[in-house]
C-alpha cells in the first residue's frame, strides 16, 4: 500500500487548492452561512466543469472513472476552503448510492445530469432523534395501484430545499422492511423546511410527505433491502467525511503555528513558550495521524476491499480529532478566535458538524466492536 499521491493526484491536488484560494475566500463562506441556498450555484457549475463532480462516476454514464481516493484529494480540499456545498450530498450521499444499487434506466437517466452538474441531489434518513438507524425512520410507504404513497418526516436532510431528486429511506408495511424511493424535490406532497443549526440558516432541513406519489421503478435496489444498500454503502460516506475532516484540522493547525509565530506576549512569540509548544504538537499528531486513517480507508475503498472497520475507525478518530484540535486552537489563540471576524470560529463549527454528520464517536467505535464481535 502507497499512501504517497502518483503525479495526476497530485496535480490534482494542487489544482483544488488554488481553485479553492481563489475562487471561495472566506468573505464568501460567511455569506453561504446566512443564504437561504446554502450554496454557490456559480461555484457548483465551475466544480462540474472542472469535471469534480463526474470524477467518481462511469465513463458510460458520462463520467471519468477516477478512483475513490481522487475523489478523496477533493473532499480534503473542501475541508482546509470549509466550503458549505451539495457536492457531499450529491455525489457521495446519494450519486455513487444510485451507480451501485439502482437500475440501468434510473443511472442513465440521473448520472448524467448529476455529471453535468444539473441536478443536486440528497439522501433522507434520519428520523426526529437524528440517530442513524433502521429502527428510526419515519417515513412509511404503503402500496397503491401505480406504486406507493410515502407519508411522514425525515430530519437534517442536507440541501433537501435545494434538491432536484431526494433519496428517501421508508417503512414498507412490514415494519422491519425498508425501501428507497427517489422522489422529485418538487413533488407534490413534499415540503422542506430549512432548519437553523451550528453550521448555517440554509442547508439542513426537516422534509414532510403526505401522500406523495412515488412510481414503483423509483426504487433503488429490491424492495425491502434499502437499509442493505445503506449498510453497505456506509464506508464510502464515513470515508469522505474523514477526509474532510483532515482538510478542515490542516488548515486550523497552519493558522495557528502562524499565530503563535506572530502574536508577540512578554516581548517575544507566544511560540517560543514551551506549553505553546507541546499544545501545537498534540495538534500536529492528532492531524497526520487522521490523515493516515482517513486515507488508508480511502485506498481500500478505491481497491474494492473490505473496509467497514477501516472506514469506521477513520471517521471516529478524524471526527473527534477535529473537534480536539480547534478545541486546542481557541486554547492558544484566546479571545480572538472566539470572534466571528477571526477565521477559526468557522472551522470550529464545521468540525462540531462533522463529528456528529453520520454518526459521531461512539457511533462508529460501536461498529468496530460489533464487527469484532465485542
Amino acid at each position: 500500500m502507497d499512501l504517497n499521491f502518483d503525479e495526476g493526484q497530485q496535480i490534482l491536488s494542487e489544482t483544488a487548492r488554488k481553485f479553492f484560494e481563489k475562487e471561495v475566500p472566506k468573505t464568501l463562506i460567511r455569506e453561504l452561512l446566512v443564504d437561504e441556498k446554502g450554496y454557490s450555484p456559480e461555484i457548483w457549475k465551475k466544480m462540474s466543469e472542472l469535471g469534480w463532480i463526474g470524477l467518481a462516476f462511469d465513463e458510460k454514464y458520462g463520467g471519468y472513472g477516477g478512483k475513490f481516493i481522487d475523489i478523496a484529494i477533493i473532499f480534503e480540499e473542501m475541508g482546509r476552503a470549509v466550503m458549505p456545498s451539495p457536492f457531499f450530498t450529491t455525489v457521495i450521499l446519494s450519486g455513487l448510492l444510485i451507480q451501485e444499487f439502482a437500475s440501468d434506466e434510473i443511472k442513465n437517466e440521473i448520472i448524467p445530469k448529476i455529471v453535468e452538474g444539473e441536478y443536486i441531489s440528497t439522501l433522507a434518513l434520519t428520523g426526529k432523534t437524528g440517530l442513524y438507524s433502521k429502527n428510526e425512520i419515519t417515513l412509511e410507504a404503503n402500496p397503491t395501484g401505480n406504486g406507493y404513497l410515502l407519508n411522514g418526516s425525515s430530519f437534517f436532510v442536507p440541501y433537501a430545499h435545494v434538491a432536484d431528486k431526494i433519496i428517501c429511506a421508508a417503512k414498507m408495511p412490514q415494519k422491519e422492511e425498508v425501501s428507497l424511493f427517489i422522489v422529485d424535490g418538487k413533488a407534490k406532497g413534499l415540503e422542506a423546511l430549512q432548519l437553523k443549526t451550528i453550521i448555517g440558516d440554509g442547508i439542513d432541513c426537516v422534509v414532510n410527505m403526505k401522500d406523495v406519489e412515488v412510481a414503483s421503478d423509483q426504487i433503488i435496489g429490491e424492495i425491502g433491502k434499502g437499509w442493505e444498500c445503506i449498510e453497505n454503502h456506509w464506508p464510502k460516506i464515513a470515508t469522505a467525511l474523514s477526509c474532510e475532516c483532515v482538510g478542515g484540522m490542516s488548515q486550523v493547525v497552519e493558522m495557528t503555528v502562524q499565530y503563535v509565530n506572530e502574536r508577540i506576549q512578554f516581548g517575544k512569540p507566544l511560540g517560543t513558550l514551551q506549553a505553546i509548544q507541546h499544545i501545537c504538537a498534540d495538534m500536529h499528531m492528532k492531524s497526520e495521524t487522521s490523515r493516515y486513517a482517513a486515507y488508508y480507508a480511502a485506498w481500500n475503498v478505491s481497491e474494492g476491499l473490505e473496509s467497514k472497520n477501516d472506514s469506521a475507525i477513520a471517521k471516529s478518530w478524524c471526527g473527534g480529532s477535529y473537534k480536539d484540535i480547534t478545541k486546542l486552537a481557541h486554547q492558544v489563540t484566546g479571545g480572538i478566535g472566539f470572534t466571528e471576524e477571526y477565521d477559526l470560529q468557522l472551522f470550529s463549527r464545521n468540525a462540531k458538524k462533522l463529528e456528529l454528520f453520520f454518526g459521531d464517536v461512539s457511533f462508529h467505535r460501536s461498529i468496530v466492536a460489533d464487527n469484532l464481535g465485542l
